[in-house]
């Protein structure tokens, strides 16, 4: 049976905004949506990413940062910083994270991939899922990630195929869609080594009425 992804009363194009943007009071409720479409897609972008312990990691475009706590639970002493561009989810984050932030081991900050605010070197781990179709530059970004990367570090960008999404309607609006191969290429171009991709498949999602056979892919690579 498909899993149902509630698009609630918003537009097409007000949904796809938000999707790329969550503000306000519906920005928070397709936050809480996204937790349900994102699940898999989240939860196994940690799996491929496998940080080791005693690491710091960036997640970048975290939402409400409601997976958190999985990353963290994935080895002992973890820390891990959460940036996304809408202050709406930055709050919404720490509305829900109060504990662990409590613990010095999660962070919350505003701020966009193209200008991160970090120094060079500063994580063992970057991962970013469903953000880069909304990336203002693809190399721009990309350098921003291996800048604040450590030497040895692991990029990881979790997304959806552009076949997989071409078949969903709301991602006509503002959507940048990719192959493995531009993903791919686009790591190598930056500079990334040992560059692979993973490719894994979820439980059915239903948009609209219409169920959608999901999978997601994992594009990473070493600095």
């Amino acid at each position: 049976m498909s899993k149902k992804f509630n698009t609630s009363k918003l537009s097409k194009q007000e949904l796809a905004s938000h999707l790329k943007k969550p503000t306000g009071e519906d920005g928070k409720e397709v936050g809480r949506q996204m937790n349900k479409g994102n699940k898999h897609i989240c939860l196994n972008s940690y799996n491929v990413l496998n940080p080791k312990s005693n690491s710091l990691i960036l997640e970048i475009g975290m939402g409400n940062g409601y997976f958190t706590k999985n990353i963290l639970s994935m080895n002992p002493n973890l820390e891990c910083t959460g940036l996304d561009f809408s202050q709406t989810m930055v709050d919404e984050a720490m509305l829900l994270n109060k504990k662990l932030i409590n613990t010095k081991k999660v962070s919350f900050i505003k701020g966009s991939i193209e200008k991160l605010p970090f120094d060079n070197n500063s994580f063992d781990y970057i991962t970013t899922t469903n953000t880069i179709y909304f990336w203002p530059n693809l190399i721009d970004s990309a350098k921003e990630m291996y800048r604040v990367l450590k030497p040895t570090g692991k990029a990881l960008i979790g997304y959806r195929s552009k076949e997989l999404m071409d078949k969903i309607e709301l991602t006509q609006y503002n959507f940048n869609k990719y192959t493995k191969e531009e993903i791919e290429k686009l790591l190598d171009k930056t500079g990334f080594k040992q560059i692979a991709t993973e490719v894994i498949s979820e439980p059915d999602i239903d948009f609209d009425g219409i169920p959608m056979s999901m999978s997601g892919l994992f594009t990473y690579g070493l600095k």
